[in-house]
This record gives C-alpha cells, sequence and structure tokens, in this order.
C-alpha cells in the first residue's frame, strides 16, 4: 500500500503556497452578503410615515409588491388592522421575512458560503484556517449551527411564501372594472418569483426528500420518486447560481419598488391592457 502524502499547506490565518487569487471569490461573496445584510436591515427598521416603507404601488387598481414585503400579510383579511394595534415599526416583512432567511440561512450553499468568508473554516483549499478552528475542531452542526439541521423544515415554509408569490403575481395583471394586462412590475415580481422558484426545486434537502432516502428506484412510487430524484439533480448542478441571482433580484426589484412609490427621475410603470 502507498504511503499518505501530507499537503504543503502553510501555518497561519491565510497562509498558503498558492499564487492564484484564491481570496477574490470568498472576498467577493463575503461584500455580497454584508451588503444584503445592511440593505435589509435598513428597509425593516427605517420608517418614514411619508413613504409607508415604500412597500408597494398601483397602476390603474393593480398592485405591484416589493420582493422583500411579499407576501403583504398586513392586508390580508386575517388581520385586521383596526382591532390589533401593532407598533409602527412592525412591517409585513418583519413578519414574514423569517422564513425565507432561515431558509437560506441554513442551505447547504450557504453553508459553504459562510464558513469560507466569515468563519474562513477554511478559505480554500491548501490554505490555512485560524487557530481557533484548529481548537475548537469540527463539530458539524452543532452548538451555535444547531438550527440547519431545520433547513427541511423551512424548505416546506418556503414552498407555502412562493406559491404566495406567484399569486401576488397575479395582482399585477388585474386592472380595475375587470381589465386584464401587464406592467414593468409584473415582470418584476415574475422574473423574482421564477428565480426564487428554480432556487427551491434545486434544493439539496428537497432532492432528498423525493428520493434519495430510498435504497432503490424500481417500481411504483419509488420509481417515480427516483425519476424525481434525477430532475432535481439536475437542477441541483446550478444551485449556487439560483441561489445568486434570487437573492440579487430581491433588492432589485425592491429598488424598482422605491424608485415607482417616490417617482425620483419621473419613473413611471406602464400599463398594457391586454383585454377589458
Amino acid at each position: 500500500m502507498g504511503e499518505g502524502i501530507k499537503l504543503p499547506v502553510l501555518n497561519g490565518l491565510g497562509r498558503t503556497n498558492r499564487v492564484d487569487n484564491w481570496w477574490s471569490q470568498p472576498v467577493a461573496m463575503a461584500v455580497a452578503l454584508t451588503a444584503a445584510l445592511v440593505y435589509t436591515a435598513l428597509r425593516l427598521f427605517y420608517y418614514s410615515p411619508s413613504n409607508n416603507y415604500a412597500i408597494e404601488y398601483s397602476v390603474q387598481g393593480n398592485t405591484v409588491t416589493s420582493p422583500i414585503f411579499s407576501p403583504n400579510i398586513l392586508e390580508w383579511s386575517l388581520f385586521d388592522l383596526n382591532t390589533w394595534q401593532h407598533p409602527d415599526w412592525v412591517n409585513a416583512a418583519i413578519l414574514v421575512l423569517w422564513i425565507p432567511f432561515g431558509f437560506r440561512g441554513t442551505c447547504y450553499y450557504m453553508r459553504r458560503v459562510y464558513y469560507r468568508t466569515f468563519f474562513a473554516s477554511p478559505t480554500g483549499c491548501w490554505v490555512d484556517e485560524p487557530n481557533i478552528n484548529k481548537m475548537i475542531g469540527y463539530k458539524g452542526e452543532k452548538r451555535m449551527f444547531i438550527i440547519n439541521n431545520l433547513h427541511r423544515y423551512f424548505l416546506y415554509a418556503a414552498m407555502i411564501i412562493l406559491l404566495i408569490k406567484w399569486w401576488d403575481v397575479t395582482h399585477t395583471m388585474t386592472f380595475s372594472g375587470g381589465r386584464f394586462g401587464l406592467t414593468i412590475g409584473t415582470f418584476v415580481m415574475a422574473i423574482e418569483a421564477f428565480l426564487l422558484t428554480m432556487y427551491v426545486t434545486s434544493c439539496h434537502a428537497l432532492r432528498h426528500v423525493a428520493g434519495g432516502a430510498l435504497d432503490r428506484w424500481t417500481t411504483g412510487i419509488s420509481r417515480l420518486r427516483g425519476k424525481m430524484f434525477k430532475r432535481i439533480s439536475i437542477l441541483n448542478r446550478s444551485h449556487g447560481f439560483w441561489f445568486w441571482t434570487s437573492l440579487a433580484f430581491v433588492f432589485l426589484g425592491d429598488l424598482w419598488v422605491i424608485a415607482v412609490s417616490r417617482e425620483y427621475g419621473g419613473l413611471q410603470d406602464k400599463a398594457l391592457i391586454l383585454w377589458g
């Protein structure tokens, strides 16, 4: 039998013999995640009575909702605002956003991202990690990361949110007087819903639920689940791509809603009536 080979890793945080730009991807991902967290915090807790968070806008009676505040459950009849006296800082996103945040935060791809960026555990192949990581050792999904074990349940909740987002898309297509048509906001919300659909349906946990727990896919339901497993596996190859594009379009869609709501620079949405 051959002898084991020790990889030439230099001791010390970030030390390595690599000569490529190994640090560029972790830095880019860290900047992107930090910007997303800061932007979301500002949108959640910055309140101005003049714009009411710029949650949504209307074109001839339709409703275009920001992806951050969709679904806007405060407008549902289930929540009677006349009887529920909530604080001024409470908005739809604060009540709902824990679901997509929980789903993304416990995602297998997301774990890879923040392990490599914020915890440097490790930052890259052949790149040394902090000494504290070596002292603690790898503990799996325990202690502070035990919440990652809830990923499958966040997946189920995210599926419900996803269905409601597609329902919200139909609201952008219904105008006053029973008319039916399209706006730019329709495409904004539809693209965001599509990207989120691809992100959810390419999920590792969904692939396991579909057929990963089975020993064989031969007959009956198991054969059908095997086919589903293979289909989801194809989507799973691009899971990281759907993660970043769906995340980016949440903020691009929100910026569009803000721009139209406040009419900065004369931005206005136009309606194309197809029927009625």
